[in-house]
This record gives C-alpha cells, structure tokens and sequence, in this order.
C-alpha cells in the first residue's frame, strides 16, 4: 500500500535535503557528474530516492497545517466555503474586503510560489541532467523514472500558473546551468509546453513493461504515489491532458479540441475507475495534528460550517421532508448533524444572511431563543454546533488519501467537452459520464467516512464532539439508483448552458474543501461566460491572481520587471480570456 511504502522511505527525508542542498549550489554540469556520477561517491539508488523525494513534500499531494490554516482562514471564504453566522461581515460595505492582505494573506501569497521552487522541483531538473548523462545501455530502464516525475512537474507547474499566471519554469531551479536569476515564462508558453510533454510521456509510456533490473526493482518500491502501476502513471498524464485542455476551452478552443479529440478518438487511458485514484495518505500519524492540514481544520473549525449552498442548492436538502430521492446521500458523509440532530446550512455573508437562517430554522421548529443564539454564534462550534459542519469522520479520516485526480474529476471533464466540442466528442454520452461522476462520488465518500477507524480517544484522535449520525449506513443501491435516475434526467432536460453550470456545481461539491484551486480556477476560466459561479459574498473583493511574494523584486528584479505591471489582484490569467 501507498502508506506503507511512505513509512517505509520516510528515513530517507534527511538524506534527499543533503542532496538537495549539495545540488542547489552546484553551479555547472562537472560539478553535478563530480558529485553524482563518481562510483564510489554514489549508487544506483539515488535515482529513486530523488524520485521520491520529488513526490514526499507537503502540500504537493499531501496538505500541510500553515498553509491549510491561512486556507480556511482566508482563501476559502472567497468562493463561499468557510462562512459563519457573524453580524460584524453583514454589516460590512460591498467590495471592502480584501483577502490577499494582512497574516494570512500574505502568507498565502507566498507559500505556493515558494515551494514549488524549495520543495516540489528541486530534484526534477537534477534526475533529467542525470538522465541525459548515463550510459546509453542504463537509460532505458532509469527513464521511467524521468518520464513519472515530469507528470508530476506538470501537475505541479499547473497548479502554480493557475495561481499567478506567468512564473519562472524553463529556468526554474536551472542553479546547476548557472540559470541563477530565472526568466518569468508566459502562463500561454507553459501551457503548451506542459502539454507537449505531457504527450510525449504517456506515448513512451504505452506498452513500457517493468524488468527485473535494479533500476525497476527499485522503482516498484520507491514509487509511493502509484505504486509502480505505469499505466496509471499514463492516466495520470492523459488525464492531465484533459484537464488543462478544458482549462484552454475558452482562450484557445481550437487546440483544446486537438487534444481532447487525441485522447477521445485513439482511446487513451484515463483515470475513470475507482482503483485510478490518484493521492496519498498521510500516515505520520505522530505529528498529524500538529503539521498537517487536519490541525488546521481542527483550529479552524468554525470556518467549517456547511455551506447553504451546497446543501440546498447542490445536494437538493432542503429540509428533513425532502423527498429521499430528490437529496444528494453524499449530504449525510459530508456534513454531520448539529447537536439537535438536523442538517442546517450556513448562508454566506450578507445583509440577507441573517434572513436566511431564519427561515430555515423556523421550517425546523426552532423557538426564537434558539434561532437568536445562532445568529449571534453564541454556541461552542465542536461541543455544541447549531448548524452542520463537515463531518469529522470523513475529514478526519487520517488514512484518507488526499485527491490530486479522482475519476469523478475525469468523467466531468469529459461531460462538458462532449457539450462544448461535440464535433469531436460527440461519441461520448453527456447523461452516462454525469451519472458515472456523481456514483463514483458517492462511492468515495461513504468509503472514506465508512473506513474511519478512528474516534475521541484514538491516537490520534478526532477532536472533540463526534455528532452522533455523523458515520451513517450507505444507502441502498436502489435508493441510489432513484436518485440517481432523477439527477439524470433532470440534467439531460437543461439548455446547454445550464448543463455546463451544473457540471461545475458537481466539481464544487466533489473537490470541495480538499482541491480548492480547483474551484477557483474552474470559476475563473467559466467567468467570461457565466459570471461568478460560487456563492461568494459580495463584500469580497475577487481575486483573479495572486500576488507574486514581495521579495521578488529585490531578489529577481530584472526578470520581475518584465511581470511586474500585472503583480495585482484583477488582471485575469492568460486562459480566462479576459482582459482586465
């Protein structure tokens, strides 16, 4: 399993920092061979314990306790996840409120940008020079490792230009190629080249066949995100395909259809299935509630009500009189009971928040006194909740492997493209790939919250006040089907429009609190077309980029001056195909 394996190779931490460190000030190729390719300085295991190293840092496929703190304390609120009942915010001005400023702000203005440069690559463009050097008699069996950790740079690099649109890449980390002060690369450049080499990848990695060299052996056991499965390794890069094609859809559809229609017409592997989760678990079990993201839910918590809008408007629970068939059963693994036993949603914040509560809590019986303690939040939100929250036998599920693509992901990827390139996705079936999404949904989170071995007195342990109903039985699979069958059908009578909107309410509730970025960059890239889809407060003001950190300029400033006229919060990234 993936967590043992992490176990396993944890030791190896210190000695990949050893070796990162030797390599960033390395200042050219001889150093890097007399370092690396002496015989009696190094053996055949540094290949995989670079490739794990590449694969181990928080916050890459495993969420870390500072920036999951600073998330929910500030990012979350933008597209309406972390909300609470809070007079001071409904009372406050449209467009007054700025995200991207004071602690967590800033702190999230830098973390990203910082450590895909520190942590994520600093490895990759050593094991390429490394590759580029062996004998022409090892390269085949030490590439695999190569082709896998440049899917990862993808997914990394991705991630980041979604972030802040143009970055430093072609020279990233380049120290060893005396790049020391690296260029900003266009989020367009990127792109394409990401996409290239994507392609590239998964066609070397067709049909590739492990042997019983060392290079393999070792490459079995050092892979601990998809345990040495290289056809998985080929879904993860062709559904990174998918991904960033439909992130092009609107800027570049012509070759976004290029793509989509690669991997459509030749029918290239996918992550569809439930077994082609990709993420991992973290099993430090020691310290996870001390540097990981659940310290951050827990301290957090009040940021973790359930949002109205995903129980009502999403998962269709509007009230204990729903009809079983109309509601969403991911509702009751998602979001647990409040101390009286229902489920009441959270309004996001405005004049009307208040409103809002009242009427729900009213439809429940409510007497006013209890509806009052809840507006003024006058209640201890793990002890005493009055209105739901995520539910901490899903979240704090320690074994829970955290999602960097799920197939639910894939199948609605694939439902929109069909609807929007029907010229060249037209063979796939819109209703079967929403269905598929939405089962495999369910699916995942009934088995994440149904294999919590975990409780109050556990070590570790979930923090305090398990509501009871937080860990229900799944549902039938009839009553799966029904509600499934109405979803259907109620999808496949929208415009087309409203079923690309709906998709993207499907994302928001799959992804949810564990892949924000995500979100954000869905709503982004659907912006031009649909407006602000998420239920953002309207005293926020959105944030169409980050800033780059501040020091950028002092310590990079030619090449930072050529960015510098977009480092603000409302010039719109390249594939949004906006202009400010």
């Amino acid at each position: 399993m993936k967590k043992n394996n992490i176990k396993y190779l944890f030791q190896i931490v210190s000695l990949l920092f050893v070796i990162g460190m030797s390599i960033g000030f390395s200042s050219c190729e001889d150093e890097l061979e007399k370092e690396f390719y002496d015989p009696d300085k190094v053996t055949q295991a540094d290949f995989a314990m670079l490739f794990t190293g590449a694969l181990q840092p928080t916050e890459l496929f495993r969420l870390e306790y500072g920036p999951g703190y600073h998330q929910s304390r500030a990012f979350n609120r933008l597209f309406g996840l972390g909300t609470f009942p809070y007079a001071g915010f409904n009372g406050m001005e449209p467009n007054s409120y700025t995200l991207w400023t004071g602690w967590s702000g800033a702190t999230l203005r830098n973390t990203q940008f910082n450590k895909t440069y520190i942590d994520f690559n600093k490895n990759i463009p050593v094991m390429n020079l490394l590759l580029n050097n062996l004998p022409e008699e090892e390269k085949e069996d030490y590439s695999i490792y190569v082709h896998c950790i440049n899917i990862v740079k993808a997914y990394m690099f991705q991630r980041l230009t979604d972030i802040y649109d143009d970055v430093p890449f072609s020279e990233a980390n380049g120290a060893y190629q005396k790049q020391f002060w690296a260029k900003y690369d266009t989020q367009e450049y990127i792109y394409t080249t990401l996409l290239e080499s994507l392609d590239e990848i998964q066609d070397a990695l067709d049909g590739y066949e492990l042997n019983s060299s060392v290079a393999h052996e070792k490459f079995l056991t050092h892979d601990i995100l998809n345990n040495g499965n290289v056809e998985q390794w080929r879904k993860f890069a062709n559904s990174m395909r998918l991904r960033m094609a439909m992130r092009m859809s609107i800027v570049s559809p012509n070759e976004a259809k290029a793509i989509i229609s690669d991997i459509i017409s030749n029918d290239l592997p996918v992550v569809s299935e439930p077994n082609d989760f990709i993420g991992l678990a973290e099993t430090d079990y020691a310290h996870v509630m001390e540097w990981y993201w659940p310290r951050a839910m827990s301290e957090m918590w009040y940021n973790f009500h359930a949002p109205r809008f995903i129980v009502q408007d999403i998962l269709g629970y509007t009230g204990p009189d729903t009809p079983q068939d109309q509601v969403d059963p991911r509702m009751y693994v998602m979001f647990q009971p409040n101390q009286f036993g229902d489920y009441v949603g959270c309004p996001s914040w405005g004049p009307n928040q208040f409103d809002s509560i009242q009427v729900d809590m009213e439809a429940l019986g409510y007497d006013q006194e209890r509806i009052d303690i809840a507006k003024n939040w006058a209640y201890d939100d793990h002890l005493e909740p009055y209105f739901s929250f995520y539910n901490k036998m899903t979240y704090f599920n320690f074994d829970m492997e955290y999602p960097a693509f799920s197939p639910t992901e894939t199948h609605l990827l694939l439902a929109e493209a069909a609807i929007r390139f029907a010229d060249v996705a037209g063979s796939i079936d819109v209703a079967t790939e929403y269905r598929t999404a939405i089962s495999q949904s369910i699916d995942w989170y009934y088995n994440v919250n149904a294999s919590n071995t975990f409780n109050e007195t556990s070590t570790p342990a979930i923090p305090v006040a398990i509501m009871d109903g937080s860990k229900p039985t799944k549902p039938e699979a009839t009553v799966i089907d029904a509600f499934l069958d109405n979803k259907v059908a109620a999808f496949m009578a929208m415009s087309d429009e409203d079923k690309i909107k709906e998709i993207f309410y499907q994302k928001m509730a799959h992804l949810n609190i564990l892949n924000y970025w995500e979100i954000w960059s869905e709503t982004r890239r659907l912006q031009k077309d649909y407006g602000i889809l998420t239920p953002t407060s309207n005293i926020f003001v959105w944030m169409e980029r980050f800033y780059y950190p501040s020091d950028e300029e002092t310590t990079n400033p030619d090449n930072f001056a050529e960015v510098a006229h977009k480092n603000d919060h409302d010039t719109p990234v390249w594939w949004t195909g906006r202009e400010k």
